[in-house]
This record gives structure tokens, C-alpha cells and sequence, in this order.
């Protein structure tokens, strides 16, 4: 019989009604959870299982996902730090068979995936990552590089994350304040600081990621420029390849969710200027514009939406 570390479960929460089936998933893992540290960005009161096992920590209102992570695994007494979204939810072999896949690992130097079953009303249920990471594959690549001509090929979803929680304590989640990709640019320091850093992934699927009407994924307003300006600042050693299916992928997607074409043209633009997009991120970049434009054309001729500073 295995012997497993002790386990902390950190979910932040903006009070939404999926917390408690969230919460009650973590709960019944086949390898028992020490604890689960829910940390509440908000005033509002939570509605939770009965167990003792549940703490709850309060932060913000509004101090960020990040951040509300870090306070969470600052709080947490386990030895290994699982991370699950108050929408998401764990198939109950999931810790164990993460753990089983780091446990010849020496060092603390490692962060273990999964593979997650993706569900958004209307859609069919995809199952992302189509492809798991090579074993010194940069962080980058992996994620950011668009192979073959569909999205979801390299992926990497909060609630699929373990790692031991003196990991985070020596590298912070929040290291870089109001990131727009806090766990890949934090995989992407952990690889660049650490040289014996592992990322391994487990094949198969044990998390279900929920995308809603609701969801903190999902912004409002224009936010390609600020991906844009992550773009530059955090891929400018990487190859020109990684930089232009990053600007036509993640840009592009940012501004055709702002349904803005003007944002959408700004995003090939750079892409072409500052890097080398493939064949599927320019096939991406170019769905995402005529859709957009049909959109906006059935909406009556949708104004631009004002791009955030």
C-alpha cells in the first residue's frame, strides 16, 4: 500500500453557487485531503459541505486569483498543494494518480497535470490537452505553439495542478502582480530558475473544467493589448515561431471576445511583425475575423468595445 504526502486543497472563490459540488469533489478523493482551503475573494457568505476538514480564508474583496492562491498555500499545513476552481470539479482518482506519477521525483522541483474534460453550453465535450508536454520541452513552446491546425493541442488549466507546497513558497504564484497568464508564466520562471524543474503530465483525463456565462475566463472588455504586451515582455527570448501563433491565438482570442475587429487586425499585425505565425495560428487568426464580423453584422453593426488602458 502506497503512503502518500499530506494534501491542501486551495480553491478561491468569488462566491458562486458551484463551490460546493467543487469543494464536495475534493473531499471524496481517493487519497485523503488534509484539508481544503477555501479562500474567499469576497464578503459574501459561502455555502459548504459539513466537514472539519474545510477552512476558510478571506482576502479582497478583489485581490485576484493569484493572489488569493498564494494566501491560501501561505495558510496551508500540507506538504503537497493541489489547486481546483470554485466551477471546476476532480474525478476521485485524481490526487492519487498524480501522486503515483511524481513520486519517483527526489527533488521538489516539479509540477504534475492532468488531461481535463472541457464543457461550455452548446458545445460537445472536448478532452484538452490533445498532447502532453516533452520531457525538457520549454514551458512556451508547449503551450503557445500551435501544432497542426486546431486549438487545444498544448494546454494547461488551473485545477489540473499539484505541486509541493514549498515549491510555491520558494517561487510565489503571484510573483508577477495582475498577470494575465498567472500559471504559465509562473511554470515558465519555475523553468527558468530552477534547472532540475520537472513538469510532468498525466495522460489521462480526472478534472472537469466548466466554461460559463459566469465565468472569470470570460472578460467584457478588450484585453488584446494587454496580452500583446505580455507577449513581448515574456516571449521575446523565445522563437519566432512561439511569438506569432501567441499574438494570432491568445490576442486574436482576446479581441474577438470583445467582438473587435480593429483589435483582431492589430493582433495579426504584431504577430506577422514580431514573429513567424504557422499555417493554423493564420487559419485561427482568420475563423476568429470572419466570425466576428458576422456577429458583428447580425448585431446591427456592434460598436467597437472600448479597449482597457
Amino acid at each position: 500500500m502506497n503512503t502518500y504526502p499530506s494534501v491542501s486543497v486551495i480553491i478561491p472563490t468569488i462566491g458562486r453557487d458551484s463551490l460546493y459540488a467543487a469543494v464536495s469533489s475534493a473531499l471524496v478523493q481517493s487519497v485523503a485531503v488534509l484539508e481544503v482551503v477555501v479562500v474567499a475573494d469576497t464578503t459574501s457568505e459561502l455555502a459548504l459541505p459539513e466537514d472539519e476538514r474545510i477552512r476558510v480564508v478571506r482576502t479582497g474583496p478583489g485581490s485576484g486569483s493569484s493572489n488569493a492562491r498564494q494566501a491560501g498555500i501561505v495558510a496551508a499545513s500540507g506538504e503537497i498543494i493541489a489547486l481546483l476552481d470554485d466551477d471546476d470539479l476532480w474525478h476521485p482518482f485524481k490526487l492519487e494518480r498524480q501522486l503515483d506519477e511524481v513520486a519517483a521525483i527526489e527533488s521538489t522541483h516539479w509540477v504534475v497535470s492532468c488531461k481535463c474534460a472541457v464543457r461550455e453550453a452548446g458545445r460537445r465535450e472536448r478532452i484538452w490537452p490533445r498532447r502532453t508536454i516533452g520531457a525538457r520541452q520549454p514551458v512556451a513552446e508547449y503551450l503557445f505553439r500551435l501544432h497542426g491546425l486546431r486549438m487545444g493541442g498544448g494546454m494547461l488549466q488551473s485545477s489540473t495542478l499539484c505541486f509541493p507546497r514549498s515549491l510555491a513558497l520558494e517561487v510565489p504564484l503571484n510573483f508577477v502582480p495582475d498577470s494575465i497568464h498567472d500559471e504559465p508564466g509562473w511554470l515558465m520562471a519555475l523553468q527558468d530558475r530552477l534547472p532540475d524543474f520537472v513538469f510532468r503530465h498525466v495522460p489521462d483525463c480526472f478534472s472537469i473544467y466548466n466554461i460559463g456565462a459566469n465565468s472569470v475566463s470570460r472578460r467584457p472588455l478588450d484585453m488584446s493589448e494587454k496580452y500583446i504586451a505580455w507577449g513581448r515582455e515574456h516571449l521575446h527570448t523565445e522563437t519566432g515561431r512561439v511569438r506569432g501563433d501567441y499574438f494570432l491565438t491568445s490576442a486574436v482570442a482576446a479581441a474577438a471576445s470583445a467582438r473587435s475587429l480593429r483589435s483582431i487586425g492589430r493582433s495579426v499585425s504584431v504577430g506577422f511583425s514580431e514573429g513567424s505565425p504557422g499555417l493554423g495560428a493564420i487559419l485561427y487568426a482568420a475563423t476568429k475575423f470572419g466570425k466576428t464580423a458576422a456577429r458583428n453584422a447580425l448585431g446591427g453593426g456592434a460598436a467597437e468595445v472600448a479597449r482597457v488602458e
